[in-house]
C-alpha cells in the first residue's frame, strides 16, 4: 500500500503587489479568492516522491532550486522526486522579472517558505492511503484558439464571431483525468488533469481562477473541504473561448460556471475510478536542453520600425485579443521583447528536468513538461505511452513560454513571438515528446 501525505499553505500576496499574465503591469486592489500551494507526498516504501502544485502563473527554475536547498536544510531526502507544477492563473504575481515589472522579492522569500512548510508537512503526514484514477474523454470548455483567417495567415484569439475565421488551426485535447486518495474510506485528496487555459477572471483582483473554483464546488459537493491539485495538460493553444458565441467570457462569475461544470466531470470519473495496483511506483527523470531562438537582420530591422511608431497608450489592460487586432501599443510591446530578447537571450540554452511518476504495472503515469507545449505534444505522448491513463503536466519543473508544433512558426500568432525566458527554438516540440516518452519506456 501506498503512503501519502497532503499539506497546504496560502500564499496570496499583499495588496499592491502586481498580478502577472497580460502585457502591462496591474497592482492588486485585492482578492476573490486565496491562492494555495499544496503538497502532495507519496512513499511506497522504497521510494518517497511529491507533487507540488501553485496558484501562480508559472514556476521558475530559480525558485525550484531554492526550494530544494531549503527542503534539504530541513532534512527532506526526496527533494528531488518533487514535480513542482503551476495552475497558470493570471490573476497571481510576478514570480521573476518579467515584460518590464520589477520583482518583488520580498514575496518570493515568503512564497519558498512557505512550499517548504508545505511539504514538510505533507511528509510527516504520511499514512496508508488508496489510490484511483480514472479519465474520460469529456472537455466541453476547451476550444483551439489559433485560427486560419482568410489573409491566409493563423490569429491567436481573433475576436467573436470574426468574419474572417476559416477554420480552426488544431485539435483539442479532450481527455479530462481523476486521481483520488482515501484514507479510511474518506476521500482526501483529488487530482485533476485537465487541458485548458487558465485566464478567465481578468481585472485586477487576485483569484486562483477555475480551478480554485473546481475545488470550492467538489467540496459542496463531498459535503466536506476535500482539497483539489488541479494539474494543466498541454494547452498552450486552447482556451475557454467559444467564437461561434457572442456571450462575453472574461469575468469572475464566468470561472465559477467552469468550475462547477469541470467538478461535475472530474467527481463522474472519480464515481468509476479503478484502484492502482499494485500500490507502487517509480519515478524516471531526464534532463532536457532548450535552445532559445535567433533572428535575422530582416525580423530585427521590423522590430525597430514598430518600437520607433509614435503609438498613445489606452491606459487598459493589453491582452492577446488587443495583438489580434493589431493594436499598436501591444504590437511595439512585442516588437520591444524581441530586440530585448536579441540582445540577452538569443541562442541560450537552458536546462530543464521532465520527471515521471509511473504508477502499478502500466496503470497509470504523471510527466511533466515545461513551458505551455501545444494540446498536440500532450496527444503525442499518450498515444505512445505505454501505461492505460497518461496525465500529461505542463508548466512543470520551470518555465521555457510556449512550445508550438515546428509548422506554427511560419503561420503567424502570438505565441511564436519571443519574450522575456521564452521564445524556444523550433525543435523543442520534438525533444520534450521524446524525452517524455524515454521516461515513461524506462523499465
Amino acid at each position: 500500500m501506498i503512503n501519502t501525505g497532503f499539506a497546504r499553505e496560502v500564499i496570496t500576496p499583499a495588496r499592491g503587489v502586481s498580478l502577472v499574465g497580460y502585457f502591462n503591469p496591474r497592482p492588486n486592489r485585492g482578492a476573490y479568492d486565496d491562492l494555495y500551494v499544496k503538497a502532495f507526498v507519496f512513499s511506497d516504501g522504497r521510494e518517497t516522491a511529491g507533487i507540488v502544485s501553485v496558484d501562480l502563473c508559472f514556476v521558475t527554475t530559480d525558485i525550484i532550486d531554492e526550494v530544494k536547498a531549503l527542503l534539504a536544510k530541513s532534512g527532506i531526502t526526496f527533494a528531488e522526486n518533487i514535480l513542482f507544477s503551476a495552475t497558470h492563473t493570471h490573476t497571481g504575481p510576478y514570480v521573476c522579472d518579467f515584460f518590464g515589472v520589477p520583482l518583488d522579492k520580498s514575496y518570493i522569500k515568503f512564497l519558498t517558505c512557505k512550499i517548504v512548510e508545505a511539504v514538510v508537512r505533507a511528509g510527516k503526514n504520511l499514512s496508508p492511503s488508496e489510490i484511483s484514477y480514472g479519465s474520460e474523454k469529456n472537455n466541453p470548455l476547451a476550444f483551439n484558439r489559433r485560427f486560419f483567417m482568410k489573409n491566409g495567415k493563423v490569429v491567436t484569439n481573433p475576436g467573436k464571431l470574426n468574419p474572417d475565421i476559416i477554420k480552426q488551426e488544431g485539435t483539442v485535447d479532450t481527455e479530462t483525468g481523476a486521481l483520488s486518495v482515501k484514507k479510511d474510506g474518506i476521500l482526501e485528496l483529488v487530482i485533476a488533469n485537465i487541458v485548458n487555459h487558465t485566464d478567465t477572471v481578468g481585472g485586477d483582483f487576485v483569484s486562483a481562477d477555475w480551478p480554485g473554483r473546481m475545488e470550492v464546488e467538489i467540496q459542496k459537493k463531498t459535503g466536506y473541504d476535500v482539497p483539489v491539485i488541479t494539474l494543466i495538460g498541454a494547452s498552450g493553444n486552447i482556451n475557454h473561448f467559444d467564437i461561434k458565441s457572442p456571450k462575453p467570457q472574461c469575468s469572475y462569475k464566468e470561472s465559477v460556471q467552469i468550475g462547477k461544470t469541470y467538478a461535475a466531470i472530474v467527481l463522474e470519473i472519480l464515481k468509476k475510478s479503478k484502484r492502482i495496483k499494485p500500490d507502487t511506483f517509480t519515478v524516471s527523470k531526464s534532463t532536457i536542453e532548450i535552445k532559445a531562438r535567433t533572428f535575422s537582420k530582416k525580423e530585427i530591422s521590423e522590430a525597430e520600425k514598430i518600437v520607433k511608431m509614435n503609438v498613445s497608450s489606452s491606459g487598459k489592460d493589453l491582452t492577446s485579443e488587443d495583438l489580434a487586432k493589431g493594436a499598436g501599443e501591444v504590437a511595439r510591446f512585442f516588437a520591444s521583447q524581441l530586440l530585448e530578447f536579441n540582445k540577452k537571450e538569443a541562442g541560450r540554452k537552458r536546462k530543464f528536468e521532465i520527471i515521471a511518476f509511473k504508477f502499478g504495472k502500466n496503470n497509470l503515469a504523471i510527466t511533466s513538461l515545461p513551458g505551455e507545449p501545444f494540446t498536440e505534444i500532450g496527444l503525442a505522448i499518450k498515444k505512445d505511452s505505454p501505461f492505460k491513463r497518461t496525465f500529461v503536466a505542463s508548466l512543470s519543473q520551470g518555465s521555457c513560454g510556449y512550445v508550438p508544433m515546428k509548422e506554427c512558426f511560419t503561420r503567424g500568432g502570438y505565441e511564436i513571438l519571443p519574450v522575456q525566458g521564452a521564445g524556444s527554438e523550433r525543435d523543442t516540440e520534438e525533444k520534450l515528446i521524446n524525452v517524455s516518452l524515454r521516461n515513461l519506456l524506462t523499465t
